[in-house]
């Protein structure tokens, strides 16, 4: 059994859309298209090689296919390393415990635990990584307790399937390559979001230079955007190497704008209170838009254009330390853009900018913890006290759930859909098996009944709303009709293995309300501002940091910040979190002016 979780243990990639009519896109029937051709392909190769288990070899495609070439890349090699862990883990946990179900049940309670934990504090791969290494040893030591000398077997079947499943999904990838320049497409979408927050922050500004104007609530509305360059370029980076002899001034492009987003903030608060020159401001104002238009052209840019537009960053290097900033993150920007297009580091040195820090949730990592080993013994004791037949599965079940859901701050209503996309993709699974498959004992009758169920998955699964539902609905559907070289037909085993499924992913619901409920609505939003002011009270620990110690201390604020904006879009909310990095922010200035004059006093007295 497995399960994609793309959506949970990372936002959704960004790749284009053409328009096609009103409710999807050329480029998401063509994902589709190939990601289940492809799929359907590593099937009959998996049954040609007479793989015990070769949905597994479909299934991986279907994972590790998301629409961005540099993500399956990436995504691919998580999941080789954490399969490969996997399988091992479960080889070893059996072997110390070949004949004790208690031991063997307490150790892996323990190996999930601390994947389940690593996962949570771990952000992109090496959370997926962690949670493929969890669910696969799952599945290989499911049936420990009545065949103990297959697991090894299985593992082999597991791993083999897998690396099938991978050629195909890179093959996949190979072909939907739109076009080879992965610089220039990465400029594009920089040059697409640093428009978009160089306008807003001249606009800021304007309004707050006009006292006419009503003074609206302070907010950072392009937070996320810009946060998600932090994967964008990484991804980039995956899929062109070359990218990597730039990769310093590439990855503090978030930091670099977040930095901007801050002291335009900083400037908006200060004309409040007549604390800085507004001809300056001004001056500032002229030059984000100036910025913004050379940027408008994205990759079209002409490299002279950006590098003229640095130089004349210079007059903004005044005594003002919040021009000053906004003029080095507007030259890294700039020269960003320039080596993406150039592949070669600017000749000027700029000055730098780290890559974003994003919350480690420590908290969210013990509770998912104690979720995991709690689960799984529970799960053992109703499998021990019922004796039921289906109780491997459903333990096997309940611990992929247990892992799966580790990154959602409301792993309730991600089961939620789980359960859901589970009993229609079940019912559907065992309507196609005895009302279609029976018609012939056939691998192309096989296909031919796969491939629309799979395609409407596919397509469903680009939609982030019901991204989550499509991937459960096709993991039931394989498991119902476990396509196999002949055909085999049980119908109640194939009801009995469905009670199962969905039993354990309820199971599991019950285990996440009991330990740690996630919070909703009002109280959701105060655990956010809650965890903000925590990050807040870092400060006194960093108060005489390096500008790279402030600045991770920022993006780890705009982190918690970027979760706040996605719960609630409350002006008072939004503006009390900027209120809390602005407050940081001023500390570490006072901090830092308190640092010089005590320099400056004892170099007076020596």
């Amino acid at each position: 059994m497995s399960v994609t979780t793309v959506t949970m243990v990372s936002r959704p990639s960004y790749h284009a859309h053409k328009a096609w009519y009103f409710f999807t896109s050329g480029n998401d029937l063509m994902f589709s298209l190939r990601t289940t051709v492809t799929g359907l392909a590593a099937l009959l190769t998996g049954m040609w090689l007479q793989l015990d288990v070769p949905r597994w070899a479909l299934t991986t495609v279907f994972v590790v296919s998301p629409p961005v070439r540099g993500n399956a890349l990436r995504k691919t090699a998580s999941r080789v390393i954490g399969t490969m862990i996997g399988c091992v883990a479960g080889v070893v946990i059996a072997a110390m415990f070949p004949q004790d179900r208690i031991g063997f049940t307490l150790t892996f309670a323990a190996w999930l635990g601390a994947c389940a934990y690593w996962a949570t504090l771990k952000r992109g791969f090496v959370s997926y990584g962690a949670i493929l290494a969890a669910f696969t040893s799952a599945i290989v030591a499911a049936n420990v307790s009545s065949a103990p000398q297959d697991i090894f077997e299985t593992a082999i079947d597991r791993g083999s399937s897998t690396l099938v499943g991978v050629f195909f999904a890179l093959l996949a990838s190979d072909i939907a390559a739109r076009s080879d320049d992965v610089p220039g497409d990465l400029a594009d979408r920089v040059c697409s979001v640093a428009s978009d927050v160089l306008e807003w922050a001249a606009n800021y500004l304007e309004r707050h230079l006009d006292s006419n104007q009503i003074q609206e609530s302070d907010d950072a509305p392009f937070t996320g955007d810009i946060l998600a360059l932090d994967e964008l370029t990484i991804n980039a980076m995956a899929e062109r190497p070359a990218l990597k002899w730039i990769k310093q001034s590439i990855v503090g492009l978030p930091t670099a704008l977040l930095s901007l987003q801050s002291n335009v903030l900083c400037i908006g608060r200060a004309i409040r209170f007549d604390k800085i020159d507004c001809r300056s401001v001004q001056r500032a104002r002229l030059a984000l838009i100036d910025a913004r238009d050379v940027l408008k052209a994205g990759a079209e840019t002409p490299v002279p254009a950006l590098q003229e537009q640095a130089a004349s960053l210079a007059h903004l290097r005044t005594d003002l330390p919040v021009l000053a900033e906004i003029a080095s993150a507007m030259q890294y920007l700039l020269a960003s853009v320039e080596a993406m297009l150039t592949l070669k580091a600017p000749n000027k040195p700029i000055r730098s900018y780290p890559a974003p820090k994003f919350l480690a949730q420590r908290e969210r990592a013990k509770i998912n913890l104690a979720r995991a080993v709690v689960g799984m013994l529970l799960a053992f004791l109703i499998w021990d006290a019922t004796a039921w037949t289906e109780g491997a599965p459903f333990m096997a079940f309940a611990a992929v759930a247990l892992v799966i859901f580790v990154s959602l701050d409301d792993p309730v209503a991600g089961n939620r859909l789980n359960l859901i996309g589970t009993v229609i993709g079940g019912v559907v699974g065992l309507a196609a098996k005895f009302l279609l498959l029976t018609w012939h004992n056939d691998p192309v009758w096989l296909v031919m009944v796969l491939l629309p169920l799979i395609f409407v998955a596919v397509w469903v699964e680009v939609t982030p709303r019901y991204g989550r539902l499509a991937i459960f609905y096709i993991n039931a559907l394989l498991i119902m009709v476990e396509p196999t070289n002949p055909q085999q037909y049980d119908f109640a085993q194939g009801l009995n293995t469905l009670v199962a499924l969905a039993a354990a992913y309820a199971f599991v619901s019950i285990v996440f309300i009991a330990i740690g409920a996630p919070k909703s609505g009002r109280k959701r939003i105060d655990e956010l501002l809650g965890r903000m002011c925590r990050h807040l009270g870092m400060t006194q620990k960093i108060s005489c940091a390096t500008r790279d110690q402030q600045l991770a201390w920022e993006t780890g604020m705009y982190d918690g910040m970027q979760q706040l904006q996605a719960e609630s879009q409350n002006c008072r909310d939004r503006a009390l979190a900027v209120e809390l990095l602005l407050a940081g922010r001023r500390f570490f200035a006072s901090s830092s002016a308190n640092h010089v004059i005590q320099n400056r006093f004892v170099g007076t007295l020596s």
